[in-house]
């Protein structure tokens, strides 16, 4: 038989090497003696998507979430995977397809949010949408919370993972007693939002020549200072300076939705601001006291006092709604005027 020289047969062992050790190539010559070769590292392809949850309006109201959890699921591949805040980026096979990356929890204002039932995202593709809350929260606190970017199918460079929040919350009732009609009396609410205070007074300032009341609102920050120097003081998350104010007519039974909300601010061309040079005060001031700071509204007199719109005498229309929005998140008080009654008391 003719010899077999300068012959060379090699077998290939290879794979992705994924998590294994390099294999290595066995070459035999013609004498049949082994010879072992270490090969070229196989490529591998893989891209670094970024994972993000903002607020809706990044310049605005309030900050990121602090914390987040993703999972990564559904992929031809078979991998999985879970990522937080800590991550930042995640990684996947090039031309992978089928996968899914879900938003599982966050954390805002050392609150944990999670997928309220009946609630939840359907798909995972951008534009959809779904509800967060604090479970066993007392009003509710619960985040509409929208997918801006996902993975593309199949999977190519130069993604994002974005996930956005906006806040409506709804505070504890304001009732406006006769006595505060006829004069000043300092009464506190309740309200979990973002913004978040509490209403420490309200005051009947004026009635317009149709009847409508004139109100001016203190409203102290909820549980913790008021930090910051003029326009940059701020409540929590919530720049002070970005908060817009209206007063309506409760024709809502006490219950607004996002798009109610929405339509209120168009026609009132986005809110009352506040005066930054005036009507803000730090932790200890304001009269009367703000232990933690905070606001108060405009007096009679300003074009910005807080009064109905159209004609809405304050004996006819008791029921109103004070409105605070900051970016695309809002907190509402239902405030409602104790009408005089003639019965001879007092005042």
């Amino acid at each position: 038989m003719r010899q077999l020289k300068n012959y060379l047969f090699i077998l290939l062992l290879g794979g992705l090497g994924l998590s294994c050790s390099q294999e290595k190539q066995i070459a035999y010559v013609d004498n049949g003696t082994p010879v072992n070769q270490t090969p070229k590292p196989e490529g591998r392809r893989t891209f670094n998507y970024q994972t993000m949850l903002t607020e809706k309006t990044a310049a605005l109201s309030l900050a990121n979430a602090t914390a987040y959890t993703m999972t990564l699921s559904g992929c031809a591949s078979s991998q999985t995977a879970t990522v937080t805040e800590t991550n930042v980026y995640l990684e996947l096979y090039e031309f992978d397809r089928n996968c899914v990356v879900k938003l599982t929890q966050f954390t805002l204002n050392s609150k944990v949010y999670t997928p309220k039932s009946g609630s939840t995202f359907t798909t995972w593709a951008t534009g959809d949408t779904a509800v967060f809350e604090v479970v066993g929260a007392s009003p509710a606190d619960e985040l509409n919370v929208e997918v801006l970017q996902t993975i593309t199918n199949p999977v190519t460079a130069g993604g994002t993972i974005h996930y956005q929040f906006s806040e409506l919350t709804l505070g504890t009732d304001v009732t406006i007693n006769e006595s505060i009609v006829r004069e000043s009396q300092v009464m506190t609410v309740d309200g979990q939002a973002a913004p978040d205070f509490t209403v420490n007074q309200v005051q009947l300032v004026g009635i317009t020549a149709t009847g409508n009341g004139e109100f001016r609102f203190q409203l102290e920050c909820r549980g913790t200072d008021v930090v910051g120097v003029g326009a940059s003081m701020r409540c929590y998350d919530v720049l002070l300076s970005d908060i817009r104010l209206v007063l309506v007519e409760d024709t809502y039974s006490g219950v607004l939705t996002l798009s109610d909300l929405t339509s209120i601010y168009a026609a009132h061309s986005g809110g009352i601001s506040i005066d930054t040079s005036t009507e803000i005060f730090s932790a200890g001031a304001g009269s009367p006291v703000l232990t933690h700071g905070g606001f108060i509204t405009a007096n009679t007199g300003d074009a910005d006092v807080m009064v109905m719109s159209g004609s809405k005498p304050i004996h006819l229309h008791p029921n109103m709604l004070l409105i605070l929005k900051a970016g695309p998140s809002y907190l509402y008080f239902n405030v409602d005027v104790e009408v005089i009654n003639q019965d001879g008391s007092a005042p």
